[in-house]
């Protein structure tokens, strides 16, 4: 299942859990395209629970949307925050790379809410 939200502290949230569906790499997909358009200041919280996999034309529209999107990101977005089970710094490294903007990856969805909320200069939500 994919859901993505819009809060008004300007934290997006993206999560990908269980059960998944068919349309969930539709619905990502189109997630991505969404956090594209987005008007700064936000902060991105993205929760991936269970195994989670792209085919290889969601990877490489995946791709796509990074490339396309980097300088927006970059000077929109003030912070990413990945909520793995199994947390790993390489993803957070990968991430560094893409864009211009602080990581955290963390196993813990309240550290990861703070520290997007710290990025933006607000108080994370309870």
């Amino acid at each position: 299942m994919v859901h993505f939200e819009m809060h008004d502290d300007g934290i997006v949230d993206l999560r990908l859990y269980p059960p998944h569906a068919q349309t969930d790499e539709a619905d990502y997909l189109s997630a991505l395209d969404r956090i594209g358009h987005l008007e700064g200041p936000y902060a991105i919280v993205v929760d991936i629970a269970g195994n989670t996999h792209l085919s290889r034309e969601g990877e490489i529209r995946q791709a796509a949307w990074a490339k396309a999107t980097r300088q927006r990101i970059s000077s929109s977005c003030r912070a990413l925050a990945l909520v793995r089970e199994n947390p790993n710094p390489r993803s957070r490294q990968s991430f560094e790379r893409l864009w211009a903007i602080p990581v955290h990856v963390t196993s813990n969805r309240d550290e990861a809410h703070q520290f997007a909320a710290r990025h933006l200069g607000r108080a994370a939500r309870p």
